[in-house]
């Protein structure tokens, strides 16, 4: 896939998923629909992960010039319903400039990820972006105190042989940041409420995929993390440059102190998710988070 066409996926991943500022997420209740998936291929890991390599079938219908995607990710989170009610929420008030240098310092870089990785969006989301492509959400940015969001995306420099070879294909973070831990618990349950409702957090995902109602989206097995956690997979079509691909998106949402988080990797789709390419990058995170509040 010619580089141009990878980076205007890459940008309407960005400015089709800033939907869900407020912060919300599938939790383990999302209903899982039908997809027109083909069998999924094997995949290799980035450099970071130490998985082992397999050469994964090229998808139907799909040349190797349009077979890669650089997808992007939930640009205000879906963000993490808690697996358990947390305790009550206590810690520091945080201020706007501290938000901003927390989800600066936090969010994942391609030096994270490798050598061959750069970034393919970086969107800052103050309360007005926010609000103005989420505008239920939006309403309750007052209330929760939110402060400040940023997603960034991260990609391969090759996607196409990325795809092809089965590795990562992106690897996002998107950090929402309010002043304090109870406000942040606020906005996450509800946000929570809302991507709980069938096909929800595939629509969360904008134009990203063809048709969301027949995204396959299943919870994932993952460890409880920070105050409360979900892990979800999402699986369907997209439409690289005219060719209908598919794509495989996991992300393990989060909840600590006043921070709601969401981290995903996407690549070409295996029958059974994994989430080991992922774990290093949610610990990365959520250290990174914890040491800046």
């Amino acid at each position: 896939m010619p580089r141009s066409i990878a980076f205007a996926l890459s940008a309407l991943l960005g400015a089709a998923l800033v939907a869900a500022a407020c912060g919300g997420g599938s939790g383990t209740k999302s209903a899982t629909s039908t997809s027109s998936a083909a069998t999924p291929p094997a995949r290799t890991a980035v450099a970071t992960s130490g998985a082992t390599s397999t050469t994964p079938k090229t998808p139907a219908g799909a040349t190797p010039a349009a077979a890669a995607a650089t997808p992007g990710a939930p640009p205000s989170t879906p963000v993490a319903p808690p697996t358990q009610a947390p305790p009550a929420p206590a810690g520091n008030t945080l201020n706007e400039t501290q938000a901003k240098a927390l989800v600066d310092a936090a969010s994942l870089k391609p030096v994270d990820l490798g050598a061959d990785w750069v970034i393919t969006t970086d969107t800052p989301q103050d309360n007005a972006v926010a609000a103005a492509t989420d505008p239920n959400g939006g309403a309750s940015f007052g209330r929760c105190g939110r402060l400040t969001g940023r997603l960034l995306t991260n990609g391969p420099k090759d996607t196409t042989s990325a795809y092809l070879g089965g590795s990562l294909v992106a690897a996002f973070s998107q950090l929402t940041v309010y002043a304090t831990a109870a406000g942040a618990a606020d906005c996450s349950a509800e946000g929570a409420a809302r991507f709980a409702q069938p096909g929800a957090l595939a629509r969360a995902f904008g134009t990203v995929f063809t048709n969301p109602d027949a995204v396959v989206v299943k919870p994932v097995d993952y460890p409880t993390v920070g105050d409360g956690s979900f892990a979800t997979s999402l699986t369907g079509d997209i439409n690289a440059a005219g060719t209908v691909v598919q794509l495989q998106i996991v992300i393990v949402g989060f909840l600590k102190g006043n921070t709601s988080a969401v981290v995903g990797v996407a690549y070409a789709p295996l029958t059974t998710p994994s989430t080991k390419e992922l774990k290093p990058l949610v610990d990365l995170v959520l250290q990174r988070v914890s040491a800046n509040q």
